[in-house]
């Protein structure tokens, strides 16, 4: 009778572990779906890290028990290892070359530092605490997302503030907003000169939107590097839409409604970036540099988005970095949608994410690349 029930025990579980390795399989798939072409497809990706995370606990499960059906989770642990490396990085201490050249690169979504959070008699209050940890980080080079400068204000004029004040060079592609007339958008601030400059403006966005990319090409002692700013479609999700699906539960209608808010705002954001991205891969494979791309994403590892860059570039945080690295500062935790990507010709070093400064809604992240020489690439 106990034999029997252990064997029943054991189909019960292997079928459990079988379904898991092909929802991880239909996930990876999924991951290789452009949304515009099956939208559903990026709800099933973006829910890979369960399968993932459910796969190596039956891992666990069948080592302890010390069955041969260990075989199953440990041929999808291994064949996806590249997607565990997305979910949790793991990386052990490298030195940075002795004599190489270096370039330190830091990329933070500042929330226009919190200029609307607080505002008094129409006017933004600005965090200087912000603004001061930025300008005084040791990076050589800065991609500010949400960047915000007002034009008529002395305390509050971050381009010299952060820029001009340390004697940095300086790429803004902005638009004027606001009733203080204050500056709006991407700004790439370097230590080293910056020799041209540009803006992507995608196709599905306003003239205006704040979800552009901006480049830099950036003579670091001789050898140039391109390096790109890039904030993609927002999610439009608000803390509030999460609170009230949460609130909703136990309330059918409710929650139907609530619920289908949220996954038309995901849809509209999954179709959104993937075009984006595609604009973004082109003109960075036409690029005569090696090139550094970052900034906020608005999408986790686990998206056509990240796939299409992952394809095509390194990640910094996989390569050189450890943990979760989770950059997004609200309800929704262990979310990574600001990433360093670099091409051929680079070498990603001390990846740090800096949960030190949490006055914006993301957490700065910066890395040391160092520039291979040219016999090397």
């Amino acid at each position: 009778m106990a034999g029997t029930f252990k064997n029943i025990r054991r189909r019960v579980w292997l079928t459990l572990n079988t379904l898991v390795v092909l929802w991880m399989l239909v996930g990876v798939l999924c991951l290789q779906v452009p949304p515009s072409t099956f939208w559903p497809a990026g709800f099933v990706a973006f829910s890979l890290p369960g399968a993932l995370v459910l796969n190596f606990l039956f891992l666990i499960y069948w080592v302890l028990r010390r069955s041969w059906l260990l075989v199953l989770p440990l041929s999808a642990f291994i064949l996806g290892w590249n997607y565990y490396a997305r979910l949790v990085a793991i990386n052990f201490g490298k030195d940075v070359p002795e004599g190489a050249k270096t370039l330190q690169v830091m990329s933070f979504n500042v929330h226009v530092f919190n200029a609307y959070d607080k505002i008094v008699k129409g006017v933004p209050q600005v965090s200087t605490d912000m603004i001061d940890w930025v300008a005084q980080h040791p990076a050589d080079v800065f991609c500010l997302q949400e960047f915000y400068s007002r034009v008529n204000s002395i305390e509050y004029n971050n381009f010299k503030r952060i820029g001009e004040r340390y004697g940095r060079y300086k790429f803004a592609s902005t638009s004027v907003g606001d009733r203080v007339k204050a500056d709006l958008g991407i700004v790439i601030f370097s230590k080293y000169p910056i020799v041209e400059g540009g803006t992507i403006r995608f196709d599905n966005t306003h003239q205006r939107s704040a979800n552009r990319a901006a480049w830099a090409d950036i003579n670091v002692n001789g050898d140039t590097v391109r390096v790109y700013a890039v904030h993609l479609q927002s999610m439009s999700i608000k803390a509030e839409d999460i609170e009230n699906t949460y609130s909703a539960i136990g309330n059918e209608e409710s929650f139907k409604k609530e619920s289908r808010n949220l996954a038309r705002r995901l849809r509209s954001g999954f179709i959104s970036r993937a075009a984006q991205v595609q604009e973004l891969l082109e003109h960075v494979q036409a690029s005569p540099y090696p090139a550094i791309v970052c900034g906020d994403f608005n999408d986790i590892p686990f998206s056509y988005t990240y796939n299409e860059l992952a394809k095509a570039l390194q990640n910094s945080h996989e390569k050189a970095g450890n943990g979760v690295g989770a950059t997004y500062n609200g309800l929704i935790p262990f979310l990574r949608i600001d990433n360093q990507f670099y091409s051929q010709g680079l070498e990603a070093y001390n990846f740090q994410t800096h949960y030190e400064m949490g006055l914006s809604d993301h957490f700065p992240i910066s890395a040391t690349y160092v520039l291979k020489p040219k016999s090397e690439e």
